[in-house]
């Protein structure tokens, strides 16, 4: 798996592919200079699950993989006590009278 960081981000990798005890290679990129190329080999799934977590926490992408292609985590869902909670009231509108007022002329009941 190869990776593409900063030079800011380099001696943490490299701590943590030791910690992990992950064989790797770093070496500069040509274009651009503040740019390094680390090379993980990954023994096994679990060292790779363990890599991406790390990945992501540091929030380094791994080069050739297109972010956008991948959902995110989704969001919690709401409750029942959440979404009383969340609505709010509604305004009281008057409703109109359901019957309706007979004009009488003078004289009629």
């Amino acid at each position: 798996m190869k990776v593409v960081v900063k030079k800011k981000f380099v001696p943490t990798l490299v701590e943590f592919c030791l910690d992990e005890s992950m064989e790797f290679n770093v070496k500069p990129q040509t274009f651009p200079d503040v740019d390094w190329e680390v090379t993980l080999k990954m023994a096994d799934i679990k060292t790779a699950v363990v890599a991406g977590m790390f990945f992501r926490e540091n929030k380094i992408e791994i080069a050739g993989v297109d972010q956008s292609k991948y959902k995110k985590a989704p969001a919690p869902k709401k409750g029942k006590e959440d979404e009383e909670k969340t609505e709010e009231p509604k305004a009281h509108e008057p409703k109109a009278h359901a019957h309706k007022e007979e004009k009488t002329e003078p004289g009629m009941f």
